[in-house]
């Protein structure tokens, strides 16, 4: 495999991206929004960090739980960065997008 060859990530590489701890199952289930400096996590159409794909404005915030709903995937964070995105389901705002993994515990 070069590095240029796309492929899914395996659950302990997306643990690890995400600040995951080694052995914990990262698969589909509630888990707790945290570390959030900004107040919200911003649920979105797409895994990119733009104003333009957030389905809710004032989303989740630390405490909170969201449902893990799909797959970890590659996006663009903040100033262009690469990022970790997941599909999450929030019961608190009855919406389903991405949410950056790095504040989903």
């Amino acid at each position: 495999m070069t590095n240029t060859d796309i492929r899914k990530l395996t659950e302990q590489e997306a643990a690890n991206t995400a600040g995951g701890v080694e052995g914990y199952n990262y698969g589909n289930g509630w888990r707790t929004v945290m570390n959030l400096q900004g107040g919200y996590l911003a649920i979105r159409t797409a895994p990119s960090f733009q104003y333009e794909n957030e389905i809710i404005h004032n989303g989740p915030r630390n405490g909170q739980l969201v449902q893990i709903v799909g797959e970890y995937v590659q996006g663009t964070g903040m100033n262009g960065m690469p990022a970790t995105y997941v599909r999450v389901y929030s019961p608190d705002f009855g919406v389903t997008g991405y949410a950056n993994a790095a504040f989903i515990g």
